[in-house]
């Protein structure tokens, strides 16, 4: 058994109403449950954040398979490592969008979260982690 972290960024392709966002959670949580993959997906404003813990060979076809998703772009994979036990270990793929509100409330707060972009986190995995750590315990939907 070989359990690892994998975390990616993307932008949406297209608008991403609540209803999308729903309807995306549905099928992932669905897919998620089959593989055994637990995880958090984050969103502000086109960009997404997705954490995703399970068997490596799972994870890294299912972020192959994420990655080929015509309704995103500039997929970056920010790390995959192996983990002792999952940090989201309930959560087939838990959800928080990121507004103005929830953006301010976060201690040492930095304008990056404003505009999010790809390109930040690519050298910044602790960022990303320390982020996707934040969110969760705050579920959205």
């Amino acid at each position: 058994m070989s359990l690892n972290c994998l975390v990616y960024v993307s932008l949406a392709n297209q608008e991403m109403s609540d209803k999308h966002l729903q309807d995306l959670l549905k099928k992932a949580r669905e897919k998620n449950e089959a593989l055994s993959i637990t995880g958090m997906l984050l969103f502000r404003d086109g960009f997404f954040m997705q954490a995703l813990e399970g068997e490596k060979k799972d994870i890294e076809e299912l972020f192959t398979t994420i990655a080929n998703d015509r309704r995103h772009r500039d997929v970056l994979q920010i790390y995959k490592k192996p983990i002792s036990q999952r940090s989201f270990p309930d959560w087939k793929m838990g959800f928080n969008k990121i507004d103005d509100k929830s953006v301010a409330a976060i201690d040492g707060f930095t304008d990056f979260l404003k505009n999010p972009t790809p390109e930040f986190f690519m050298h910044r995995a602790s960022e990303a982690e320390a982020l996707l750590d934040q969110f969760k315990h705050q579920l959205f939907f």
